[in-house]
């Protein structure tokens, strides 16, 4: 005789369909399951990080260097440095309500909470321009003009990291009749206030060549140097004077937006960030530098960002665009036509060649040259708004979106999280929440900061946590069934449970063997629902105990 019921493979919820309508493999009700090629499976569970993090409520955690945990009380984005073997181990990172910071190995780790330390990211231009004076050579022949120069000078700021920033106001002519044994003395402007790590100044002025004019560096002097003499000589006209330096190539490197968000590190060293509905993208691997001839407008407020191995998907208040490139000057600018908004930054993930982020809808996944609904068929949008989509950050671990929500009120107590896994488009419930997370790439660990406590979870050798996986509303004719086998090698460490017509009929703690008796209940409704943490390949009920026979 055909077993009555018989369930060969598992997924997760699809919360749009109705319970006796969803497909024999889903859940009417999956909490902290674990599915991998179809069995039912419990994750390990947590393991407590020592860790000394921000007082409050923690929002935001990054692991430095596989050692140092830094945190933050605000929402935050860091990302390493693209320079190769950088010496200082730099992290840039921006935080809601501030101005975007880097810190280093310098400053990062010497107390708590970490990072100790930093500096506004970014090298300002000087406010005031050079002040040049001529010291006049006297035996210059006045009327000899064919000697005579033009000069202009201009000065930039030198962070102790080797970072320069733009030139600031070009000075006023400088006239020399004899340029060859004339000296320009020259006062330097200073810096108010010094919250970026500079340290010093390079002086340059203009030289002819035959590539034209352009300028060269003269000198380089501390920050608290306030006065320098130009006794270089004058050029032939076709190539640079002996004891001229490098030419000035940071002209555009303008300091990034002070309120720039999001930070993202794309392909090719190019940082991205946003304020407003404005889109930055830096200089490659030169992260203080953002020139305002990168920067891209949305249609509507950008909220989120995440870097492809094309460029960046942006996911904003309205349509969601792609900023294709490899380069941050050639870089095009595409708005997909899906009207579906991203409501919380927090909730976009990179998972890969796509982005997945919340929506008002449901979860969308946006790739360069499409995004999409793909929820839309296992959930509704009156479902979806029960997890609080406005409220969702997450992560990915193992190929799936790990998210919690429901913390409206901003207090760090949210409702749960969940898991939604691409592969089969289902959803798993989590019955904890975390305010906090990182994704340690390296070893593919997720990291959760839960009741203010760090945590690895999943994590190897650690106690399995209890799951329960509800099944569908099996309807038909009125049967009584008289048997049950679920398939697992440790029944002493699986639940049962079977509810006939609603009624809960047989309520099993553990299994005392993998096949059992059920009581003598005619119905046209069951449903059943096994717990634990043993691992379940299979569960079958039958109307006959000699159908396991």
């Amino acid at each position: 005789m055909p077993l009555a019921i018989d369930v060969i493979s598992f997924v997760g919820m699809i919360p749009g369909i109705s319970v006796r309508k969803i497909p024999n493999d889903a859940a009417a009700k999956a909490v902290n399951v674990r599915i991998q090629s179809g069995d039912l499976d419990a994750w390990y569970g947590a393991d407590t990080v020592s860790a000394t993090l921000a007082g409050g409520i923690v929002r935001a955690i990054y692991l430095y260097n596989g050692a140092h945990w830094f945190s933050k009380n605000v929402r935050s984005s860091f990302v390493g440095s693209p320079v190769a073997q950088d010496p200082y181990d730099r992290v840039y990172y921006t935080e809601a309500g501030s101005y975007p910071k880097v810190t280093s190995n310098l400053i990062a780790t010497g107390g708590n909470p970490k990072p100790v330390a930093s500096y506004r990211l970014g090298v300002p231009a000087p406010a005031s321009a050079i002040t040049a004076v001529v010291s006049v050579d006297s035996g210059a022949d006045p009327d000899n003009f064919s000697d005579d120069e033009t000069r202009f000078y201009v000065m930039t700021f030198v962070t102790a990291y080797g970072e320069e920033g733009p030139p600031g106001p070009v000075s006023s002519a400088v006239e020399l009749e004899s340029p060859s044994t004339e000296t320009v003395t020259l006062t330097l402007p200073g810096l108010a206030s010094n919250p970026y790590n500079v340290d010093r100044k390079r002086i340059y002025r203009t030289v002819t060549t035959g590539a034209g004019t352009d300028y060269f560096l003269v000198g380089e002097v501390t920050l608290a140097t306030t006065s320098f003499s130009d006794t270089i000589g004058p050029g032939d006209g076709e190539s640079v004077p002996a004891g001229i330096g490098k030419r000035l190539d940071t002209v555009n490197f303008d300091a990034p937006p002070e309120s720039m968000q999001g930070l993202v590190m794309g392909i090719n060293g190019m940082a991205a960030g946003f304020t407003g509905n404005e889109l930055a993208v830096s200089e490659a691997y030169l992260p203080h530098a953002w020139p305002q001839e990168y920067r891209r407008a949305t249609e509507h407020d950008i909220v989120g960002i995440v870097a492809t191995s094309t460029g960046f998907i942006i996911g904003t208040k309205g349509y969601p665009y792609v900023l294709s490139g490899i380069a941050p000057d050639s870089m095009t600018s595409d708005k997909l036509d899906s009207m579906q908004a991203c409501v919380s930054g927090a909730s976009m993930v990179d998972m890969g060649e796509y982005a997945l982020y919340a929506s008002p809808n449901g979860l969308v996944a946006a790739a360069p040259g499409r995004a999409e609904l793909i929820t839309d068929k296992i959930i509704s949008a009156r479902e979806w708004a029960t997890y609080k989509p406005e409220t969702i950050h997450a992560y990915r671990y193992q190929n799936k979106y790990v998210a919690f929500y429901g913390d409206t009120a901003g207090t760090g107590s949210g409702t749960g999280g969940f898991v939604y896994d691409p592969r089969t488009n289902t959803f798993f419930e989590l019955d904890f929440y975390a305010t906090a997370g990182f994704n340690d790439i390296e070893g593919d660990k997720l990291y959760l900061v839960v009741g203010g406590v760090l945590k690895q979870w999943d994590a190897d050798g650690e106690a399995a946590i209890a799951y329960s996986w509800k099944s569908k509303v099996f309807k038909g004719y009125p049967i009584a069934l008289a048997a049950a086998k679920v398939y697992t090698d440790s029944p002493e460490d699986c639940g049962f449970k079977l509810w006939a017509d609603g009624v809960l009929v047989l309520n099993l703690a553990e299994l005392a063997t993998e096949a059992f008796r059920l009581p003598a209940v005619r119905a046209s409704e069951w449903q059943f629902e096994v717990s634990g943490t043993a691992t379940v390949q299979r569960v079958s009920l039958a109307m006959s105990m000699s159908d396991f026979e």
